[in-house]
């Protein structure tokens, strides 16, 4: 792995926070200087629809709203990602502390996770080639270069946003996944393999899924070391908690 020194990584331990809040921390964080790891869970199932997202029509969105399936906006790119059962990282940097291309910055964030997943005894391997593309709207149907699986079967899903001098990656690491509701809001028979057979998680690997904060604990310990970097745990105050909320109404997807 490259030798990347950040002497301080300012974390923002895991916390459960609403659709609109968590990208709007995640941008808040992209305007300040130095650099943050933060963990987190979403308070509701939430779709989130990434920039020029595309292929609405695949989606239920009736049967969203009638099941309290929020909505929401990334600035950063992709396709749709239903945040349910999972543990979500954002990592915010300089981007010259990283390589020009995006991909090999995805290649050494995925190398700190990949190191983490196996203190559970989960080996994920990197896609090395981007999958087949397809018009489909889901972002786990698909994998990009170096994002992490297990036989094959898409585990995480990224998305990275660069600004001039600065970044962020946000991703999704699936804990579990709930069939019944994926298919139900991308439209697919009850029958359909086809999820099962592109996507996994934690549980389906090793009949269990660690504790939520035991996995958050295990990436800081993993960005620490890879970084050599003293990690700082970071709480907001009360004026940047409130510049946050004020920011969170961009991110309200109205259709």
């Amino acid at each position: 792995m490259e030798k990347l020194a950040i002497p301080e990584i300012k974390v923002l331990p895991y916390q459960v926070r609403t659709a609109e809040i968590n990208m709007a921390t995640d941008r808040y964080l992209l305007g300040v200087p130095g650099t943050f790891l933060r963990l987190y869970g979403w308070k509701h199932p939430t779709l989130s629809f990434g920039r020029m997202n595309k292929g609405l029509d695949e989606l239920d969105l009736e049967y969203c709203r009638d099941n309290g399936i929020r909505m929401v906006k990334r600035i950063s790119g992709g396709k749709t990602v239903l945040h349910q059962h999972e543990l979500t990282y954002a990592f915010i940097s300089d981007t010259a502390l990283f390589p020009d291309s995006v991909v090999d910055t995805y290649r050494i964030i995925s190398r700190i996770l990949a190191g983490s997943f196996r203190r559970f005894g989960l080996q994920a391997e990197m896609s090395a080639e981007k999958g087949d593309r397809s018009e489909s709207s889901i972002c786990f149907r698909e994998t990009s270069a170096f994002e992490l699986t297990v036989n094959s079967r898409k585990l995480v899903g990224s998305a990275q946003y660069r600004k001039r001098e600065r970044f962020f990656q946000h991703g999704s690491i699936l804990l579990d996944i709930d069939w019944q509701s994926w298919k139900r809001i991308w439209k697919l028979p009850e029958s359909s393999t086809e999820l099962e057979d592109r996507i996994t998680c934690f549980t389906r690997e090793l009949n269990h899924a660690p504790e939520v904060t035991d996995l958050a604990d295990a990436i800081v310990e993993a960005f620490s070391t890879c970084f050599q970097s003293h990690m700082t745990d970071l709480t907001l105050s009360h004026r940047v908690r409130e510049e946050i909320k004020a920011l969170s109404a961009k991110y309200i997807w109205t259709g």
